[in-house]
């Protein structure tokens, strides 16, 4: 190895003080510490200089590489080229063939890589690995919350109905996910989230999202306070798009969540922008999704679900 510096595996918890004390070096104060994402690094290497750690990645086998941070002082020293490397080498050793830098895996931090990190992309890019879309979380303080004036009435001229899914529901909602949006459907499976849907006169299934909050589970609690609610995997049946019923579906949620009580709510990972900023939210955070093959000759991406 060219410097100083060598790597070793990650030590599960014992190494959590590692990663807030880097953190705090290099992506504060513009990324607060979170404490939850800390907790989600349970695999990985970190790079000793010393006897001192100086850098670390993350690595999650389901196929992403969450984190990767040097600290400052020891940056453009190639630190973070052989962290990256190393957490290459052990997806490939597991068989995956494609790397995402940041989601991609079983937990994430971000989506992909922050835009505003503009070094943090440079890496990435620089080192071959391939740009794809951007994407954003948009945020909304339901506090005051008021509905878009025209989402309600357009969907009740439709004659659909929106209302939170009851036990009896539970079974068509599966059923729904499975084949419209099967990437999500673990997520309905889980049960540990509300879910709201909205049905034509016949009782037809059109749109589901998920919600949470006050207090809800999300990385973000720090930025955004203890009463923060989540929203998430909002899908409108394809041949239903376009009609307001997904505008009506997040206002909707959104008025429940407020009514609980509710400050902040994030929506996370999404491209349509416009969509969510008719339904009353403003652009958050932005970030540009990475990717790279893990070897020279990886299996066809698979393709990404809208």
């Amino acid at each position: 190895m060219a410097g100083s510096w060598v790597l070793r595996p990650f030590s599960g918890a014992a190494d959590h003080a590692v990663v807030e004390a880097l953190w705090s070096a290099a992506l504060a104060p513009r990324w607060p510490l979170l404490p939850g994402a800390i907790t989600m690094v349970r695999d990985g290497f970190v790079a000793m200089d010393r006897g001192y750690p100086v850098g670390c990645v993350a690595v999650d086998l389901a196929g992403s590489i969450p984190l990767v941070i040097v600290d400052p002082a020891h940056q453009r020293r190639g630190i973070g080229t052989d962290l990256l490397s190393a957490a290459l080498a052990r997806l490939a050793a597991a068989g995956v063939t494609w790397a995402h830098a940041g989601s991609g895996g079983t937990d994430y931090i971000w989506p992909g890589v922050p835009l505003d990190l503009p070094a943090a992309g440079r890496f990435f890019a620089a080192r071959g690995w391939h740009a794809d879309h951007d994407t954003l979380d948009l945020v909304a303080d339901l506090r005051e919350y008021r509905p878009p004036a025209a989402a309600a009435e357009r969907v009740r001229q439709a004659s659909v109905t929106i209302a939170p899914v009851v036990a009896a529901d539970l079974a068509a909602v599966l059923a729904f996910e499975t084949a419209t949006f099967p990437s999500w459907a673990q997520w309905f499976r889980a049960g540990d989230q509300d879910i709201l849907l909205a049905r034509d006169g016949t009782g037809t299934i059109l749109a589901t999202l998920l919600f949470d909050g006050p207090g809800a589970d999300t990385v973000f609690l720090p930025m955004l306070g203890p009463a923060a609610a989540t929203i998430g995997c909002v899908g409108v049946a394809p041949h239903m798009e376009g009609r307001g019923i997904g505008t009506a579906l997040v206002a909707r949620a959104s008025e429940i969540l407020r009514d609980r009580g509710a400050g902040a709510c994030p929506i996370g990972w999404t491209v349509r922008e416009t969509f969510y900023t008719r339904a009353g939210y403003r652009p958050w955070r932005r970030y540009r999704m990475f990717r790279k093959a893990t070897s020279c000759h990886p299996a066809p991406l698979p393709t990404r679900p809208e």
